[in-house]
């Protein structure tokens, strides 16, 4: 029971702070932070006094522009190209989504073809081994 008792005391020095072990026991009542709390008093003291952002975090999108420079964009380049162009666009767009729709599946037949060529090579190295240990 008393090996039981001087492991664990032994184990749970590893979670005190290494500031806090020579510490009398008369210190050690002090409130020790934990947590957020712990990991910000030990940041450098410059980044402890910089100022902080009360701004709310902002997403952009496409190379770091907003929906509305997109909208806006888009407009601008609707009325340059004219609606031949915008309708001949359209067309080139619905082509490419299709052939995308193809990829998965000549991946997945690449694959199987390749998982094929590994069986056949492995039945030829096996095969090898065996006609190699019957000499």
């Amino acid at each position: 029971m008393a090996v039981l008792f001087a492991a664990f005391a032994a184990s749970a020095s590893a979670f005190v702070p290494n500031s806090a072990i020579g510490r009398s026991v008369a210190s050690s009542t002090a409130r020790i932070p934990q947590g957020s709390e712990y990991i910000a008093s030990q940041q450098p003291v410059a980044i402890r006094k910089s100022r902080s952002s009360v701004a709310s975090v902002q997403t952009m999108g496409l190379f770091g522009l907003g929906g509305p420079e997109l909208a806006v964009i888009l407009v601008a380049a609707a009325f340059l190209l004219g609606p031949q162009k915008l309708a001949e666009l359209g067309k080139d767009a619905g082509k490419i989504a299709g052939e995308l729709k193809e990829v998965p599946k000549e991946f997945q037949a690449g694959m199987a073809e390749g998982e094929e060529v590994a069986k056949q090579i492995k039945k030829e190295v096996i095969g090898e081994a065996k006609d190699a240990e019957t000499e």
